[in-house]
């Protein structure tokens, strides 16, 4: 049930976000559209350094998540390559143990 709740409220601030930003681009589209008319008040200009600047934040965040993902990916893939070695490893000796066992039997029924 926790985890329900925790999942319903992750999608909600995720939700909440993208509306944010959404709104936040309309804005921008239209302030671009105004300086490019050259009909930007100084609240327009106000609005639209805040705009950028949360853009610029976001998207900051995002590379760093996006770095920590895939550090994480890799240290992961590198366990994984240490596994397959360890297993092919174990697999090797395991063969070797099974060949000298059936060296040990094959001379013990030579010696019957």
């Amino acid at each position: 049930m926790n985890t329900r709740a925790r999942h319903d409220s992750r999608r909600g601030r995720v939700a909440t976000r993208e509306v944010a930003r959404d709104e936040r681009r309309a804005r921008l589209r239209i302030l671009l559209a105004r300086a490019d008319r050259g009909l930007l008040t100084p609240e327009d200009c106000t609005q639209f350094r805040g705009d950028v600047e949360a853009e610029v934040a976001e998207c900051d965040t995002h590379r760093r998540s996006a770095g920590g993902h895939q550090a994480a990916s890799m240290r992961l893939h590198k366990r994984i390559e240490a596994a397959e070695q360890c297993i092919t490893e174990t697999e090797a000796e395991r063969d070797q143990y099974a060949a000298q066992i059936r060296r040990l039997l094959t001379s013990e029924e030579g010696r019957r």
